[in-house]
């Protein structure tokens, strides 16, 4: 790939994560309410809704499930993508660089056979 599309790609990927994520935080801030499950626990979560209907403490709006599992555990995801990229990129840098040496110590195999100097 050419490095100027590299580069331009990376930054605005950078740039869309960085919104997404301060996105999140105005919704956490914004929209932040808890629910009461069947069993007794509460489930703490943020996704926009109409606040004028609902004052209680604990929301009466219903989720399944999932919708509750999801929204719960939304923001894990991009901690998991971060660790992905950075895992990632390790693992690119360490590539190049056993490749690299291979590369290398072949050519120095090459060039040197194992013979003495000549005597002068």
């Amino acid at each position: 790939m050419n490095p100027f599309v590299k580069n331009i790609t990376r930054k605005v990927a950078i740039i869309c994560m960085i919104g997404i994520i301060g996105l999140l935080t105005i919704n956490n801030v914004m929209f932040l309410h808890s629910h009461k499950l069947d069993n007794g626990n509460f489930v703490t979560h943020a996704h926009p809704y109409d606040k004028s209907n609902d004052s209680a403490p604990i929301k009466s709006h219903h989720h399944s499930k999932t919708e509750l599992i999801f929204l719960e555990n939304l923001q894990l995801l991009f901690i998991f993508i971060l660790i992905l990229f950075i895992v990632l990129d390790v693992a690119k840098k360490k590539s190049h660089f056993l490749i690299d040496r291979v590369f290398y110590t072949q050519g120095y195999e090459i060039l040197y056979l194992g013979r003495a100097p000549p005597l002068v």
